[in-house]
């Protein structure tokens, strides 16, 4: 990072904002300027792109969307070259069939029972995306996928989880994406996604109320014993799980 002084917020690309500081176990904190989160960058200004390469000197773009969704970005975007792209759900699968059995298992939206259903379906792809954490060369970090909510939302509270952030602390970061909503409608209109619904019950949907990423850790925890044990028995060994703690605290 090369300024002090973290934008809070981009031109062109929706919900956009550094993670933290937040206070972590044994009396440590986040370490700022080491990760970021986002909705989609294709719609980033010469400025925008300004501030992520030379203010906050991104050097990876963890890029969590599937592949339908990138056939209707209006991409590549100009940071192309530092993209990681890791679809948390599997290729083979088409996106529209992959929403209507979501949708079908847990209603129309997110929930917190949605987002567990994330680890079941795609559980060896959190996995791998936490271990690009553990790689120095790689921060600072952005973390996006579409709307920068759903499944970067699961990632990022799981690296919270990790790190040992407080529940409501990782709850309070989820709900921040609230205030995007206005763009974030705007840019799902402008990419000719079809939304289904009233304007109340679409707003809903894009909607991040605090208590949703709160019964997600809860259940997290109730079933798999906290993200760290959940990344255990994907295979993550201990040492890395240490070294991210290492690389984003202080």
């Amino acid at each position: 990072m090369h300024d002090t002084a973290i934008p809070g917020d981009l031109e062109g690309v929706h919900n956009f904002r550094p993670v933290g500081p937040y206070r972590v176990a044994g009396g440590r904190t986040m370490r700022p300027g080491r990760l970021f989160r986002s909705g989609a960058l294709e719609p980033m200004t010469p400025r925008d792109r300004e501030v992520l390469e030379r203010v906050i000197g991104v050097r990876t773009i963890l890029d969590l969307r599937h592949p339908d969704e990138l056939a209707m970005a209006n991409g590549p975007h100009p940071l192309s070259d530092r993209v990681v792209w890791l679809s948390i759900f599997r290729e083979e699968w088409r996106q529209e069939d992959l929403i209507a059995e979501l949708n079908g298992l847990y209603g129309q939206g997110p929930s917190p029972q949605r987002y567990l259903h994330y680890l079941e379906i795609g559980g060896d792809r959190l996995a791998r995306a936490f271990e690009l954490f553990a790689e120095e060369p790689r921060y600072p970090f952005l973390v996006h996928c579409t709307a920068g909510k759903d499944r970067t939302g699961v990632l990022v509270g799981m690296i919270m989880d990790v790190l040992g952030a407080d529940p409501a602390d990782i709850a309070h970061e989820y709900g921040l994406s609230d205030a995007s909503i206005d763009r974030l409608l705007a840019y799902l209109r402008a990419s000719g996604r079809q939304l289904e619904g009233t304007e109340e019950e679409i707003r809903a949907r894009l909607s991040t109320p605090p208590e949703r990423m709160a019964g997600f850790i809860e259940l997290l925890h109730r079933e798999h014993g906290g993200a760290e044990a959940f990344f255990r028995k994907q295979g993550v060994s201990e040492a890395t799980i240490d070294r991210v703690r290492e690389l984003l605290t202080i």
